[in-house]
């Protein structure tokens, strides 16, 4: 029987309520602490550095090179590639844990986190790196929004499948990064600006989400590892 059709409203509920009333842990707010000053110290960096103009650093490289009208240089695109960097380091954490927890014979419900969390990382790692969504795709005749609507189906998937390790967890790093994409997708598909201001509000954004979703799946990972009783 597959974890979709074992899936119980009644202890979903449950379990939702048990954790909303927990009391999180002090590494707990260890994590949510780093989670949310290591972006806003960086991307204050970004915006308040003297030498270069921030909305080339967080359009992609092609993109930035391609709107610059100028030569390309090194520091375009570079919150986006730094971006791409933390969604790989993600996807290959997940999916070299999805190994372990399989070779160790570990938790089925463990198991499908760490893969269906990895193969989507991943998939989001190559749409950011070649522009899937905003060129290629459209390219071929899939509609931007379309192709965005196919995302939240998948993730909505992968919480399907995942709900009992989430919110086991510090879920609340994922309900940050889940309101930092959404601001993100907002300022994406409605306004579709070019405007300094607003290309920096979306992508400072979009970069909360990626590091609050890289925090959540590493930690929680790490933490399941490190509690394992190898003999088991």
């Amino acid at each position: 029987m597959s974890v979709m059709t074992q899936f119980q409203p009644k202890m979903f509920f449950q379990q939702i309520s048990r954790i909303i009333m927990r009391k999180p842990s002090v590494a707990d707010w260890i994590i949510r602490l780093v989670t949310i000053l290591l972006p806003g110290i960086f991307l204050a960096i970004i915006l308040l550095q003297p030498w270069a103009e921030p909305k080339w650093m967080f359009l992609d490289t092609l993109t930035a090179a391609q709107l610059s009208g100028e030569c390309c240089s090194t520091y375009y695109g570079f919150v986006s590639t730094v971006g791409i960097m933390l969604w790989v380091a993600t996807a290959a954490v997940c999916l070299f844990c999805a190994v372990i927890l399989f070779a160790n014979k570990q938790s089925q419900g463990l198991l499908l986190f760490a893969l269906t969390a990895g193969l989507l990382t991943g998939w989001l790692a190559l749409d950011d790196a070649f522009l899937l969504h905003e060129n290629v795709l459209p390219s071929l005749g899939v509609p931007q929004n379309v192709v965005l609507g196919i995302y939240v189906v998948l993730t909505l998937a992968y919480i399907g499948t995942s709900w009992r390790v989430i919110v086991d967890n510090d879920y609340w790093l994922l309900v940050l990064g889940a309101g930092a994409f959404a601001a993100s997708l907002a300022i994406d598909t409605i306004l579709k600006s070019l405007d300094p201001i607003l290309v920096e509000l979306e992508d400072s954004a979009k970069f909360i989400g990626i590091f609050c979703w890289a925090s959540f799946h590493i930690t929680t990972l790490a933490k399941t590892l490190i509690n394992s009783d190898p003999r088991n």
